[in-house]
């Protein structure tokens, strides 16, 4: 994941002006891990930036992804999130509760994809490929749940008989 000089620099590398509300949702996007939204971004910047319009929020947010600062994902909710992008060919672990995402340096698909782009008669391709579960964090916390809810009254197992004491 890009640092915010990482990003600072890949911007000025573009030709890019650092304008003083790019600059702001540079040192913002930092603060998500995982993806995030426009409206998650509008959230954590309107005490400090009241200015900072929903408008530019999303201008800036496309052109940071054409610049590959940041990288469209998909969700299954409908709206597009976005996660802080990062150098090189790389794919993603994404989890479905909370939303971490993980960079996987590691492409399994490479070889074959390029043999059946180059038939296909495709040049200049890009391939993106997700991988989607839930994090040991979150099964961790869902085991929890469920074992504390499968307790009875007075700790006793469920399904267990009263008539047994």
């Amino acid at each position: 994941m890009y640092t915010v000089e990482e990003m600072r620099r890949t911007i000025a590398h573009h030709g890019v002006r650092l304008t003083p509300q790019r600059s702001a949702i540079v040192e913002e996007l930092i603060h998500f891990p995982g993806i995030f939204s426009v409206a998650d971004l509008q959230k954590r910047m309107e005490d400090r930036h009241p200015d900072l319009g929903r408008a530019t929020l999303f201008r800036t947010i496309d052109l940071f992804v054409r610049l590959g600062v940041l990288e469209r994902m998909h969700r299954e909710e409908g709206e597009d999130g976005y996660i802080v992008g990062m150098a090189g060919h790389h794919h993603h672990l994404i989890c479905r509760v909370c939303g971490e995402v993980r960079h996987i340096d590691f492409c399994p698909i490479v070889p074959d994809i390029d043999e059946r782009v180059r038939r296909e008669g495709y040049a200049e391709t890009v391939h993106r490929f997700d991988i989607e579960g839930i994090c040991l964090s979150c099964r961790q916390k869902r085991d929890s749940k469920q074992k504390k809810g499968s307790q009875g009254p007075k700790g006793l197992k469920a399904g267990s008989s009263l008539e047994a004491i």
